[in-house]
């Protein structure tokens, strides 16, 4: 895709969108479905054995529980706003700090059901959005390839996606195909150092000469400015902790040489 100055009078599309040209709400899940459940059933059994002992008379006991419910309780609340709010903020700030054209062509690594995979593609006049997932769904309650399809319909930018099945350790594009590559809450998910280094090395790889780069991570984003970094990537930035999604995340951002 051209790295040309946008046409005249193109109008640049809206960042996100609520509801579908038929009423139908674009879903993007619930992150970490596991681990949400678990929280919740943890404060739910420490809330109701607080009631008891209140019935009982044991003070001591209600405060211990309390001081076991509240905790827990609070981190699934947390958790599900990251999901159904907190996330959509800090993906349209991510695109924002792009400051996309309206011509790239944009890759997801690790999209899920397609949050920033989307976003980027509504802020697309002229070029494409592209995605690569393996589509676990132990990271993020009914992720498929279907699920991300139907958002992007429901968006209405269906013309201007591609979904692609594979891994972010082989990313199956030629070098510099992309103008933009960016993830969200996915390179943290390969347990080894040396698979998030190799995956941070294949972003950089299909990343064109003056490309974008943004990555959004909950951990080990230290690991991937350094990667980043020592593969001759230029403007290496590491943002502090961002409390709009839970666990908080960092974002790091860097460009491609010429």
């Amino acid at each position: 895709m051209s790295a040309n100055a946008p046409r005249a009078g193109a109008a640049r599309r809206p960042a996100a969108c609520a509801l579908g040209s038929r009423g139908v709400t674009a879903d993007y899940g619930l992150d970490a479905p596991g681990l949400v459940r678990s929280f919740a059933q943890m404060g739910g059994a420490a809330a109701a054995a607080m009631v008891l002992f209140a019935f009982l008379g044991a003070i001591a006991a209600v405060v211990l529980a309390a001081l076991v419910a509240i905790p827990f309780l609070a981190t699934a609340a947390a958790m599900l706003h990251s999901s159904r709010r907190g996330k959509l903020v800090e993906r349209d700030q991510l695109l924002d700090g792009l400051a996309l054209r309206g011509d790239e062509t944009v890759l997801d690594v690790g999209c899920g059901r397609g949050l920033l995979l989307i976003g980027a593609a509504r802020r697309l006049d002229g070029g494409r959005a592209v995605v690569i997932d393996i589509w676990s769904s132990r990271d993020q309650s009914g992720n498929s390839r279907e699920a991300t399809l139907h958002n992007a319909e429901v968006e209405s930018v269906a013309d201007r996606v591609e979904v692609v099945d594979g891994d972010m350790l082989e990313l199956p594009f030629p070098d510099a195909s992309f103008d933009c590559v960016v993830s969200s809450l996915a390179v943290h998910n390969e347990p080894e150092a040396q698979d998030r280094h190799t995956a941070c090395l294949e972003m950089v790889r299909v990343l064109r000469a003056g490309g974008r780069l943004a990555v959004l991570d909950i951990s080990a984003t230290q690991q991937y400015a350094q990667t980043f970094e020592e593969a001759g990537l230029e403007a290496v930035q590491q943002s502090g902790r961002r409390w709009r999604m839970y666990p908080p995340t960092r974002l790091v951002t860097a460009r491609k040489p010429g």
